[in-house]
């Protein structure tokens, strides 16, 4: 998947009736072939994510 599908997958999801879990960005990180897998560093962030 390249990121123009991505973004679509992204699009198409519904705004509302989301169910909390990593279910689904389990689903987009197996379309992207698990690009967390090769990275080389470890991300440090602090709360919601900001660096």
């Amino acid at each position: 998947m390249d990121y123009k599908e991505a973004m679509g997958y992204i699009h198409e999801a519904q705004k509302f009736g989301s169910r909390p879990g990593l279910d689904s960005i389990g689903k987009l990180l197996e379309y992207l072939v698990d690009p967390q897998k090769r990275l080389k560093y470890v991300p440090v962030a602090g709360t919601n994510g900001k660096g």
